[in-house]
């Protein structure tokens, strides 16, 4: 059961950051495309350098689980704002059980 909830954090970390990137090719407005790309650039730094299990300087407790609500949330708003309320939804429910299990099953890793 870990190694299915493990999984699936890692592809809601790969669709979180490709949904926003998404938002480049999606929406027509200049400055919107920048906001998306910068967004997801950022997130992904963030995320190597402070929600990666393996990084040096990882966050560990609270510190990780606001880093995570913070990333969650805007892949949320994200999804609602370029893929509508059905898809984002979708996300939101995937994202917050899988954050609740690995919390629940201490699967953070530290």
């Amino acid at each position: 059961m870990s190694s299915i909830i493990l999984g699936i954090r890692f592809l809601l970390e790969v669709v979180t950051v490709g949904g926003i990137v998404s938002g480049t090719f999606i929406k027509k407005n200049l400055y919107q495309k920048i906001i998306f790309a910068t967004l997801a650039i950022i997130i992904t730094f963030v995320w190597a350098k402070y929600g990666a299990p393996k990084s040096p300087t990882v966050l560990t407790g609270n510190a990780k689980l606001i880093l995570e609500l913070i990333v969650y949330s805007l892949g949320t708003f994200a999804y609602f704002g370029l893929f509508g309320p059905k898809i984002g939804t979708i996300y939101l429910v995937i994202a917050s059980l899988n954050l609740w299990f690995i919390y629940r099953l201490n699967l953070q890793g530290h």
